[in-house]
């Protein structure tokens, strides 16, 4: 893991608890980084671009799209996010 996607992505997420007046949640932003990683290495689609012939390591990649504010990590609704997650995986599984 680089260290400096961890610091920007955590400046980034306290950033937007800030703007959403939320306290930043250590646990939480463990808990969606990691789980946004899993969801890169069954392949989602990146929200970032890379340079030709970039393959950084997943966990990278999604503190990178922290970073970038491409993913918002906050308390939410689990059957929505669920319901995406189906979602993406039908429509993966259609254009493979």
């Amino acid at each position: 893991m680089n260290e400096e996607y961890l610091r920007q992505a955590v400046a980034k997420a306290k950033e937007m608890c800030a703007q959403r007046g939320e306290a930043f949640d250590l646990r939480l932003f463990i808990t969606g980084v990691s789980k946004r990683a899993v969801q890169l290495s069954k392949g989602y689609r990146r929200l970032i671009s890379l340079a030709p012939n970039e393959n950084p390591p997943y966990l990278d990649l999604a503190l990178r799209e922290v970073a970038a504010g491409k993913i918002i990590i906050e308390r939410g609704d689990y059957r929505a996010i669920e319901q995406a997650e189906r979602e993406n995986m039908e429509i993966s599984s259609v254009n493979d």
